[in-house]
């Protein structure tokens, strides 16, 4: 029924869907009405239990390139997904601004493939990774990276 709504919502700019149990399968439903939505920029699928890959199909989707805002808090999101993020990040049409991947007990590996996909990045403005695995080796790539002087990375 959410899928069909937003298929039928082209001008659809915001939508905050946070705290609804999604899992990755309901996210599939909502990611095929979300593909027709071409102003969306500010997505929030924070507290959903999506698991590793659950965001993958809305990370490789044409909807990814137009977001600003990507909210994906406490969503148990992995590897995979970071994989998928990273592969955007280094898209030239990407308009992310400000990515929340905090609270996902991302391991090490996961936080290096974002890195790397910040690398050339020109958009990112803000990164929250609170409550990550952000070792050292990651933490000073960030740092000795050439979008070290315009990027607030927000961890504790």
């Amino acid at each position: 029924a959410l899928g069909e709504l937003l298929s039928s919502s082209p001008t659809l700019e915001h939508l905050d869907i946070s705290s609804n149990d999604l899992t990755s399968e309901t996210v599939q439903l909502l990611f095929s009405g979300i593909q027709h939505t071409s102003a969306l920029k500010w997505l929030s699928l924070d507290f959903n239990p999506l698991g590793n890959g659950g965001a993958v199909p809305l990370l490789k989707s044409r909807v990814a390139h137009n977001l600003s805002c990507l909210r994906l808090r406490d969503t148990g999101i992995g590897e995979e997904d970071c994989r998928a993020l990273c592969s955007l990040l280094q898209l030239a049409s990407t308009s992310l601004q400000w990515i929340d991947i905090s609270n996902n007990d991302l391991p090490s590996v996961a936080m290096q493939l974002i890195v790397s996909g910040l690398q050339d990045n020109t958009t990112v403005n803000n990164l929250y990774v609170m409550k990550n695995s952000l070792d050292s080796e990651a933490a000073v790539s960030l740092l000795k990276s050439p979008l070290a002087h315009r990027l607030c990375v927000f961890s504790l």
